[in-house]
Protein backbone atom coordinates (compact mmCIF):
# COMPACT_ATOMS: atom_id res chain seq x y z
CA UNK A 1 0.00 0.00 0.00
CA UNK A 2 1.07 3.57 -0.59
CA UNK A 3 2.03 5.65 2.43
CA UNK A 4 -1.00 7.90 2.01
CA UNK A 5 -3.31 4.87 1.84
CA UNK A 6 -1.80 3.40 5.00
CA UNK A 7 -2.28 6.71 6.78
CA UNK A 8 -5.94 7.03 5.78
CA UNK A 9 -6.94 3.37 6.13
CA UNK A 10 -7.65 3.34 9.93
CA UNK A 11 -9.98 6.32 9.65
CA UNK A 12 -11.84 4.81 6.72
CA UNK A 13 -12.18 1.45 8.46
CA UNK A 14 -13.56 3.26 11.50
CA UNK A 15 -16.17 4.97 9.32
CA UNK A 16 -17.00 1.67 7.61
CA UNK A 17 -17.62 0.13 11.02
CA UNK A 18 -19.92 2.98 12.00
CA UNK A 19 -21.82 2.69 8.72
CA UNK A 20 -22.36 -1.03 9.13
CA UNK A 21 -23.73 -0.52 12.62
CA UNK A 22 -25.88 2.48 11.74
CA UNK A 23 -28.93 0.56 10.55
CA UNK A 24 -29.37 2.88 7.59
CA UNK A 25 -30.70 1.84 4.19
CA UNK A 26 -28.40 -0.70 2.52
CA UNK A 27 -28.33 1.28 -0.73
CA UNK A 28 -27.19 4.46 1.00
CA UNK A 29 -24.66 2.48 3.04
CA UNK A 30 -23.12 0.86 -0.03
CA UNK A 31 -23.06 4.18 -1.87
CA UNK A 32 -21.00 5.71 0.93
CA UNK A 33 -18.71 2.68 0.97
CA UNK A 34 -18.17 3.16 -2.78
CA UNK A 35 -17.31 6.79 -2.17
CA UNK A 36 -14.78 5.82 0.51
CA UNK A 37 -13.13 3.37 -1.89
CA UNK A 38 -12.82 6.13 -4.50
CA UNK A 39 -11.19 8.40 -1.91
CA UNK A 40 -8.79 5.72 -0.71
CA UNK A 41 -7.68 4.51 -4.14
CA UNK A 42 -7.75 7.98 -5.74
CA UNK A 43 -9.67 6.48 -8.68
CA UNK A 44 -12.58 7.77 -10.74
CA UNK A 45 -15.37 5.41 -9.76
CA UNK A 46 -16.30 2.42 -7.66
CA UNK A 47 -19.29 0.10 -7.73
CA UNK A 48 -20.74 -2.71 -5.64
CA UNK A 49 -22.54 -5.57 -7.39
CA UNK A 50 -24.26 -8.34 -5.44
CA UNK A 51 -25.45 -11.73 -6.62
CA UNK A 52 -29.20 -12.15 -6.90
CA UNK A 53 -31.11 -14.88 -5.12
CA UNK A 54 -30.46 -17.39 -7.91
CA UNK A 55 -26.70 -16.67 -7.74
CA UNK A 56 -26.69 -16.44 -11.55
CA UNK A 57 -26.64 -12.68 -12.00
CA UNK A 58 -24.75 -9.72 -10.55
CA UNK A 59 -26.89 -6.65 -9.89
CA UNK A 60 -25.50 -3.18 -9.28
CA UNK A 61 -26.49 -2.11 -5.78
CA UNK A 62 -24.42 1.07 -5.42
CA UNK A 63 -21.92 3.17 -7.30
CA UNK A 64 -19.95 6.35 -6.86
CA UNK A 65 -18.51 8.45 -9.67
CA UNK A 66 -20.39 6.77 -12.54
CA UNK A 67 -22.22 9.36 -14.64
CA UNK A 68 -25.41 7.61 -15.64
CA UNK A 69 -28.99 7.46 -14.43
CA UNK A 70 -29.05 3.86 -15.62
CA UNK A 71 -26.13 2.58 -13.60
CA UNK A 72 -28.44 0.80 -11.12
CA UNK A 73 -29.90 -1.22 -13.99
CA UNK A 74 -26.50 -2.60 -15.01
CA UNK A 75 -26.25 -6.34 -14.53
CA UNK A 76 -23.91 -9.14 -15.58
CA UNK A 77 -24.51 -12.84 -15.73
CA UNK A 78 -21.96 -14.85 -13.77
CA UNK A 79 -19.09 -15.36 -16.21
CA UNK A 80 -19.97 -12.27 -18.27
CA UNK A 81 -17.58 -9.33 -18.36
CA UNK A 82 -14.83 -8.71 -15.85
CA UNK A 83 -17.21 -8.62 -12.89
CA UNK A 84 -18.87 -11.85 -13.99
CA UNK A 85 -15.46 -13.51 -14.44
CA UNK A 86 -14.41 -12.47 -10.93
CA UNK A 87 -17.67 -13.78 -9.46
CA UNK A 88 -17.34 -17.07 -11.34
CA UNK A 89 -13.70 -17.73 -10.43
CA UNK A 90 -13.56 -16.05 -7.03
CA UNK A 91 -10.30 -14.37 -8.03
CA UNK A 92 -9.38 -10.68 -8.39
CA UNK A 93 -8.70 -9.05 -11.74
CA UNK A 94 -6.33 -6.11 -12.30
CA UNK A 95 -6.49 -4.72 -15.83
CA UNK A 96 -4.07 -2.05 -16.97
CA UNK A 97 -5.94 -1.35 -20.22
CA UNK A 98 -9.45 -2.70 -20.76
CA UNK A 99 -9.06 -2.33 -24.53
CA UNK A 100 -6.53 -5.14 -24.37
CA UNK A 101 -8.56 -7.52 -22.21
CA UNK A 102 -11.17 -9.76 -23.88
CA UNK A 103 -13.12 -10.08 -20.63
CA UNK A 104 -14.14 -6.41 -20.73
CA UNK A 105 -17.61 -5.94 -22.19
CA UNK A 106 -18.99 -2.61 -23.41
CA UNK A 107 -22.74 -2.48 -22.90
CA UNK A 108 -25.17 -0.20 -24.72
CA UNK A 109 -26.38 1.10 -21.39
CA UNK A 110 -22.93 1.42 -19.85
CA UNK A 111 -22.32 4.59 -17.80
CA UNK A 112 -20.74 7.56 -19.56
CA UNK A 113 -17.65 7.50 -17.32
CA UNK A 114 -14.49 6.70 -19.37
CA UNK A 115 -12.90 3.42 -18.26
CA UNK A 116 -9.36 2.39 -19.20
CA UNK A 117 -8.11 0.61 -16.08
CA UNK A 118 -9.98 -1.62 -13.67
CA UNK A 119 -9.46 -3.47 -10.41
CA UNK A 120 -12.17 -5.93 -9.45
CA UNK A 121 -12.23 -8.22 -6.41
CA UNK A 122 -14.70 -10.82 -5.11
CA UNK A 123 -16.71 -10.24 -1.95
CA UNK A 124 -16.64 -13.55 -0.07
CA UNK A 125 -18.75 -14.44 2.96
CA UNK A 126 -18.87 -17.88 4.60
CA UNK A 127 -16.76 -19.30 1.79
CA UNK A 128 -19.10 -18.12 -0.96
CA UNK A 129 -18.86 -15.21 -3.38
CA UNK A 130 -21.72 -12.80 -2.63
CA UNK A 131 -20.69 -9.99 -4.97
CA UNK A 132 -17.85 -7.97 -6.44
CA UNK A 133 -16.24 -4.64 -5.63
CA UNK A 134 -14.88 -2.76 -8.65
CA UNK A 135 -12.72 0.35 -9.00
CA UNK A 136 -12.18 2.03 -12.37
CA UNK A 137 -10.07 4.85 -13.75
CA UNK A 138 -9.85 6.72 -17.03
CA UNK A 139 -6.08 6.37 -17.30
CA UNK A 140 -4.26 3.16 -18.26
CA UNK A 141 -2.21 1.43 -15.59
CA UNK A 142 -3.98 3.20 -12.74
CA UNK A 143 -3.96 0.17 -10.44
CA UNK A 144 -1.20 -2.02 -9.12
CA UNK A 145 -0.96 -5.08 -6.86
CA UNK A 146 -1.14 -2.94 -3.69
CA UNK A 147 -4.42 -1.37 -4.89
CA UNK A 148 -5.90 -4.81 -5.54
CA UNK A 149 -4.74 -5.94 -2.10
CA UNK A 150 -6.35 -2.91 -0.48
CA UNK A 151 -9.59 -3.31 -2.43
CA UNK A 152 -9.67 -6.99 -1.48
CA UNK A 153 -9.17 -6.11 2.17
CA UNK A 154 -12.13 -3.70 2.05
CA UNK A 155 -14.26 -6.28 0.23
CA UNK A 156 -13.50 -8.88 2.89
CA UNK A 157 -14.26 -6.37 5.63
CA UNK A 158 -17.75 -5.61 4.35
CA UNK A 159 -18.77 -8.87 2.67
CA UNK A 160 -19.85 -10.77 5.80
CA UNK A 161 -21.71 -7.74 7.12
CA UNK A 162 -23.46 -7.34 3.77
CA UNK A 163 -24.49 -10.98 3.79
CA UNK A 164 -25.76 -10.68 7.36
CA UNK A 165 -27.72 -7.58 6.38
CA UNK A 166 -29.15 -9.41 3.36
CA UNK A 167 -30.23 -12.39 5.46
CA UNK A 168 -31.75 -10.10 8.06
CA UNK A 169 -33.56 -8.18 5.35
CA UNK A 170 -34.97 -11.43 3.93
CA UNK A 171 -36.16 -12.44 7.39
CA UNK A 172 -38.09 -9.21 8.03
CA UNK A 173 -39.45 -8.38 4.57
CA UNK A 174 -42.29 -9.52 2.37
CA UNK A 175 -40.77 -11.38 -0.61
CA UNK A 176 -43.21 -9.92 -3.15
CA UNK A 177 -43.22 -6.21 -2.36
CA UNK A 178 -40.01 -5.72 -0.39
CA UNK A 179 -42.02 -4.02 2.38
CA UNK A 180 -41.46 -5.09 5.97
CA UNK A 181 -43.57 -8.00 7.19
CA UNK A 182 -45.86 -8.36 10.20
CA UNK A 183 -43.20 -10.13 12.25
CA UNK A 184 -41.04 -7.02 11.88
CA UNK A 185 -44.00 -4.82 12.84
CA UNK A 186 -44.70 -6.87 15.97
CA UNK A 187 -41.14 -6.33 17.16
CA UNK A 188 -40.63 -2.75 15.96
CA UNK A 189 -43.88 -0.89 16.69
CA UNK A 190 -43.76 -1.30 20.51
CA UNK A 191 -40.19 0.01 20.44
CA UNK A 192 -41.29 2.99 18.36
CA UNK A 193 -44.05 3.75 20.88
CA UNK A 194 -41.55 3.63 23.75
CA UNK A 195 -39.28 5.97 21.82
CA UNK A 196 -42.16 8.37 21.16
CA UNK A 197 -42.96 8.46 24.88
CA UNK A 198 -39.31 8.96 25.83
CA UNK A 199 -38.78 11.77 23.32
CA UNK A 200 -42.16 13.40 23.84
CA UNK A 201 -42.83 13.21 20.11
CA UNK A 202 -46.05 12.25 18.32
CA UNK A 203 -46.37 9.03 16.32
CA UNK A 204 -49.09 7.88 13.96
CA UNK A 205 -49.86 4.86 11.84
CA UNK A 206 -51.68 4.65 8.52
CA UNK A 207 -53.61 1.57 7.45
CA UNK A 208 -53.82 1.31 3.65
CA UNK A 209 -56.12 -0.93 1.65
CA UNK A 210 -56.32 -1.30 -2.14
CA UNK A 211 -59.87 -0.58 -3.24
CA UNK A 212 -61.69 -3.37 -5.10
CA UNK A 213 -58.53 -5.46 -5.32
CA UNK A 214 -60.51 -8.71 -5.35
CA UNK A 215 -61.85 -7.71 -8.76
CA UNK A 216 -58.28 -7.50 -10.11
CA UNK A 217 -57.55 -11.05 -9.01
CA UNK A 218 -60.92 -12.36 -10.19
CA UNK A 219 -60.74 -10.73 -13.64
CA UNK A 220 -57.03 -10.95 -14.41
CA UNK A 221 -55.57 -13.65 -12.16
CA UNK A 222 -53.30 -13.64 -9.15
CA UNK A 223 -50.10 -13.16 -11.18
CA UNK A 224 -51.43 -9.82 -12.43
CA UNK A 225 -52.61 -9.05 -8.90
CA UNK A 226 -49.06 -9.59 -7.65
CA UNK A 227 -47.71 -7.16 -10.25
CA UNK A 228 -50.27 -4.58 -9.15
CA UNK A 229 -49.29 -4.97 -5.48
CA UNK A 230 -45.62 -4.64 -6.35
CA UNK A 231 -46.26 -1.37 -8.18
CA UNK A 232 -48.51 -0.04 -5.43
CA UNK A 233 -45.78 -0.76 -2.87
CA UNK A 234 -43.32 1.16 -5.06
CA UNK A 235 -45.68 4.15 -5.23
CA UNK A 236 -46.32 4.08 -1.50
CA UNK A 237 -42.60 3.96 -0.81
CA UNK A 238 -42.11 6.99 -3.06
CA UNK A 239 -44.81 8.94 -1.17
CA UNK A 240 -43.79 8.36 2.45
CA UNK A 241 -41.05 10.19 4.33
CA UNK A 242 -37.49 9.01 4.80
CA UNK A 243 -37.92 7.62 8.31
CA UNK A 244 -41.34 6.05 7.78
CA UNK A 245 -41.75 2.25 7.74
CA UNK A 246 -43.82 0.50 5.06
CA UNK A 247 -45.24 -2.85 6.17
CA UNK A 248 -47.25 -5.35 4.16
CA UNK A 249 -49.93 -6.12 6.72
CA UNK A 250 -51.62 -8.87 4.74
CA UNK A 251 -53.18 -9.46 1.34
CA UNK A 252 -53.78 -6.05 -0.21
CA UNK A 253 -53.33 -4.19 3.09
CA UNK A 254 -50.28 -2.13 4.02
CA UNK A 255 -49.48 -0.30 7.23
CA UNK A 256 -47.17 2.71 7.50
CA UNK A 257 -45.52 3.64 10.80
CA UNK A 258 -45.01 7.42 10.92
CA UNK A 259 -42.61 8.47 13.70
CA UNK A 260 -42.73 12.14 14.72
CA UNK A 261 -46.03 12.66 12.93
CA UNK A 262 -49.20 14.09 14.45
CA UNK A 263 -52.55 13.02 13.04
CA UNK A 264 -52.54 16.09 10.79
CA UNK A 265 -49.06 15.39 9.45
CA UNK A 266 -49.98 11.74 8.95
CA UNK A 267 -53.10 12.82 7.04
CA UNK A 268 -50.84 14.80 4.68
CA UNK A 269 -48.71 11.70 4.09
CA UNK A 270 -51.90 9.67 3.59
CA UNK A 271 -53.13 12.13 0.98
CA UNK A 272 -49.76 11.98 -0.75
CA UNK A 273 -49.95 8.18 -0.84
CA UNK A 274 -53.49 8.28 -2.17
CA UNK A 275 -52.58 10.79 -4.90
CA UNK A 276 -49.42 8.90 -5.87
CA UNK A 277 -51.27 5.61 -6.27
CA UNK A 278 -54.11 7.22 -8.25
CA UNK A 279 -51.77 9.25 -10.50
CA UNK A 280 -51.90 6.71 -13.31
CA UNK A 281 -52.93 3.16 -14.14
CA UNK A 282 -50.70 0.21 -13.34
CA UNK A 283 -49.34 -1.22 -16.58
CA UNK A 284 -49.22 -5.03 -16.67
CA UNK A 285 -48.45 -6.27 -20.16
CA UNK A 286 -51.14 -4.80 -22.41
CA UNK A 287 -53.42 -4.06 -19.46
CA UNK A 288 -53.90 -0.57 -18.01
CA UNK A 289 -55.38 -1.06 -14.56
CA UNK A 290 -56.62 1.98 -12.60
CA UNK A 291 -55.94 1.62 -8.89
CA UNK A 292 -57.13 3.49 -5.80
CA UNK A 293 -56.50 3.16 -2.08
CA UNK A 294 -58.32 4.02 1.13
CA UNK A 295 -56.34 5.11 4.19
CA UNK A 296 -57.12 5.15 7.91
CA UNK A 297 -54.97 7.26 10.27
CA UNK A 298 -54.57 6.97 14.05
CA UNK A 299 -52.25 8.96 16.31
CA UNK A 300 -50.70 7.20 19.29
CA UNK A 301 -52.15 8.15 22.65
CA UNK A 302 -48.94 8.98 24.48
CA UNK A 303 -47.99 8.06 28.01
CA UNK A 304 -48.15 4.29 27.67
CA UNK A 305 -51.96 4.31 27.77
CA UNK A 306 -52.31 2.52 24.43
CA UNK A 307 -50.75 -0.69 23.16
CA UNK A 308 -49.44 -1.23 19.66
CA UNK A 309 -52.37 -3.52 18.92
CA UNK A 310 -54.91 -0.92 20.06
CA UNK A 311 -53.28 1.75 17.91
CA UNK A 312 -53.43 -0.48 14.83
CA UNK A 313 -57.07 -1.36 15.55
CA UNK A 314 -58.01 2.33 15.66
CA UNK A 315 -56.27 2.92 12.32
CA UNK A 316 -58.13 -0.07 10.91
CA UNK A 317 -61.43 1.36 12.17
CA UNK A 318 -60.64 4.66 10.44
CA UNK A 319 -59.92 2.70 7.26
CA UNK A 320 -63.39 1.16 7.41
CA UNK A 321 -64.85 4.66 7.75
CA UNK A 322 -62.94 5.69 4.60
CA UNK A 323 -64.41 2.71 2.75
CA UNK A 324 -67.91 3.40 4.05
CA UNK A 325 -67.62 7.01 2.88
CA UNK A 326 -66.91 6.04 -0.72
CA UNK A 327 -63.29 4.81 -0.79
CA UNK A 328 -60.31 6.60 -2.39
CA UNK A 329 -60.03 8.85 0.65
CA UNK A 330 -58.16 9.37 3.94
CA UNK A 331 -59.93 9.31 7.31
CA UNK A 332 -58.50 10.05 10.77
CA UNK A 333 -59.59 8.15 13.88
Amino acid sequence: MHEDQLRRLPGILFEVGKLLGSGQDVGALLSRLSELCVELLACDACSVMLLDGSRRELLTRAAWGLRSERVHRLAFAVGEGVAGWVAQHGKPACIADVDQDPRFVVLDEAPATPIRAMACVPMVARGQVVGVLTATAGRPGAFGPSDVELLGFLATTIALDMENLRLHRIAVTDPLTGAYNREFLAARLPAELESADADGQPLSVAMVDVDHFKEVNDQHGHAVGDDVLLEIARRLRAAIRGGDLLVRYGGEEFLVVLPRASAGQAWEVGERMRSKVAAGPVVVGARLLPVRISVGIAQYRAGGTESAGELVRRADAALYVAKANGRDRVEVA
